[in-house]
């Protein structure tokens, strides 16, 4: 049992059992768009920096404005000023989001180094001001993502999860990695179980859930309130929606056709420029495609002349091409994609 209770006014918003998480330069607004199509149920900004929006920084009010009439999102922000946090704060809380987020478990050295992301968890005392202002600035949903620790000499998620609770969070996602592991090695799952069984508020899981059968497996082990999907669902945005008809009665929806498959990254490629621009969403699309025909065969051809594309009709075109002549290859991989879908020892 935790030291401190929860606060005692129930959150306007409840977490889903499922939701993407944030991560920066991937799950941007034409991301995040697509999963929403395709049934993802909660979605959340990239980090956002609370002192770029105070000092009204230019690359920040574009995820900003990318954010707006959004739903349902949450906002995740970062940052070790107590001031700025709670500004900031009170400044997204006027958008129309549900809630907001503060990042606890970025690893990256030039965060890290000034006392954010995971590295404000080494500086408890700072942490529980930090906090308090977000609490302070906002009744909407407030939780907290955090890793296990730094390394693993220095766990310390039971004291997070404290400070969290003590403040008045009302739910806590939880990578079971340290800060040292990156983003490297098997996640620890049963540090969910024993955060879940000491605190009282929420705990969403999160790290090594790639499908529906991984997603059930951690709930099982951890009975944590939900699941938070990163990796796995780069290149499959059907995942959300497989997960919960999976929780919900044991069975898999069918896997998208060749024609889903195609139109989705259609679309995709159209939102990217929506947002982005034609050449910056170009740009940042290559990755997705990647990731979307991940495991097919004869996908290098794509790639390669993808990867040299920079306008949104050179791109829809490069798709079609290489559906028409190469529609029997891709039937191959469903067939093969379709058989794999059994339960992950």
């Amino acid at each position: 049992m935790a030291v401190k209770p929860p606060r005692q006014e129930k959150p306007s918003y409840t977490l889903p059992l499922v939701m993407l998480a944030p991560v920066a330069g991937i799950t941007d607004r034409a991301f995040r768009e697509l999963c929403r199509m395709k049934g993802c149920p909660l979605t959340y900004s990239e980090l956002i920096s609370a002192r770029g929006i105070l000092e009204r920084s230019r690359g920040t009010f574009e995820m900003l404005r990318d954010c707006v009439g959004e739903y349902p999102l949450i906002i995740q922000l970062f940052g070790s000023s107590p001031h700025d946090i709670g500004e900031a704060t009170r400044i997204v809380a006027d958008l129309g989001i549900v809630g907001v987020n503060l990042n606890l478990g970025c690893p990256a050295k030039k965060v890290f180094r000034r006392g954010e992301g995971c590295g404000l968890t080494v500086f408890p005392t700072e942490l529980v001001h930090v906090i308090r202002a977000m609490r302070q600035a906002t009744k909407l949903h407030l939780s907290v993502k955090i890793r296990g620790g730094v390394d693993f000499n220095s766990l310390n998620y039971r004291l997070i999860g404290d400070i969290a609770q003590g403040e008045g969070c009302d739910a806590l996602i939880f990578h079971a990695r340290t800060r040292k592991m990156g983003f490297s090695g098997q996640a620890r799952w049963e540090w969910i179980q024993d955060l879940k069984e000491y605190l009282d508020i929420p705990v969403i899981g999160n790290g090594d859930v790639i499908d529906a059968f991984t997603a059930k497996k951690m709930l099982d082990e951890t009975n944590c309130d939900g699941v938070m999907i990163a990796r796995g669902a780069y290149g499959n945005p059907w995942l959300f929606k497989q997960i919960e008809r999976y929780i919900q009665d044991g069975v898999l929806p069918e896997p998208p056709s060749l024609e889903e498959i195609f139109e989705t990254i259609q679309d995709h490629v159209r939102l990217a420029v929506q947002y982005r621009g034609e050449r910056r969403g170009c740009l940042e699309m290559r990755k997705h495609v990647g990731w979307y025909v991940k495991g097919m065969r004869n996908v290098r051809p794509l790639r390669e002349r993808i990867n040299k594309l920079e306008t949104l009709h050179e791109m829809i075109g490069a798709l079609e091409d290489w559906r028409q002549y190469h529609e029997e290859s891709l039937q191959d991989y469903l067939t093969i994609k379709e058989g794999a879908l059994e339960p992950t020892v």
